[in-house]
């Protein structure tokens, strides 16, 4: 027979499940201090088990096809609250992956970027926001100077180790001795010559490359007219600077 005090661990359990399991908490929760994410299951281990008790209470125990009666007669010994615990820790686990359903992962990205995300997250979010297609795009540089141009499809794992999904615009590199960025490869270019060639017709997610985040140096918002302006601006210069030097 279990020791009573022992099961006192179920709803803790529970609690701790849905913090790492719902979208909205379990990133923030991957990375906090230990004495924290205990008290942090704590509380919603008392949250779980009042939802669970009264979920019990007025849904199981009137539904017309239930499998509560026999449900409970799988568990051969009679242990006080024993039931209630175990069915908090079950409970606790599937609340989580139905609001996850229920509530669109853009609204919980979203929030939780806004409440605990970094500056480059900050930067995708506002990517992946804009309506403007010119605002969408963003320059990004790996650290093997591949540079590529183009706007955020998806973010996973907020907060963590995390993989963007970027629909490229066009793509090039810095040059080893002054950083300058070249472009090589116009994606939309390509497909739009491949579509009207072909009649294939390219999604967003076949299109779409994945980037690590550690692989990743420098973020920033492109402008197609403002890099255009700096071109003309250093084409110019160049030309003068050679004038001079004649």
């Amino acid at each position: 027979m279990p020791n009573i005090d022992f099961l006192y661990i179920l709803p803790l359990l529970g609690g701790y499940v849905f913090l790492t399991t719902f979208y909205l908490t379990k990133f923030q929760h991957s990375r906090i201090e230990t004495q924290r994410l205990i008290f942090n299951s704590i509380i919603s281990a008392l949250i779980m088990l009042f939802l669970a008790y009264y979920f019990d209470k007025i849904i199981l125990q009137n539904c017309v096809i239930c499998v509560r009666n026999f449900a409970k007669n799988l568990i051969p010994f009679e242990v006080e609250n024993f039931k209630l615990f175990l069915f908090t820790l079950i409970f606790s686990y599937c609340f989580a992956k139905f609001l996850n359903k229920v509530i669109p992962e853009r609204i919980l990205t979203w929030y939780v970027i806004e409440r605990w995300g970094n500056e480059y997250e900050r930067l995708y979010l506002d990517s992946m926001g804009s309506e403007d297609f010119g605002k969408k795009l963003l320059m990004i540089t790996t650290e093997s100077d591949k540079v590529y141009v183009g706007y955020i499809l998806r973010i996973t794992k907020p907060l963590l180790s995390q993989q963007i999904e970027l629909v490229p615009i066009i793509s090039g590199y810095r040059r080893e001795d002054n950083k300058i960025v070249r472009f090589t490869t116009p994606y939309t270019y390509t497909y739009d010559k491949i579509s009207s060639d072909y009649g294939i017709d390219f999604a967003e997610e076949e299109t779409a490359i994945v980037l690590p985040k550690e692989k990743i140096i420098s973020v920033s918002k492109f402008y197609p007219f403002v890099y255009l302006e700096f071109q003309n601006s250093i084409s110019e210069l160049r030309k003068n600077q050679t004038l001079i030097e004649k």
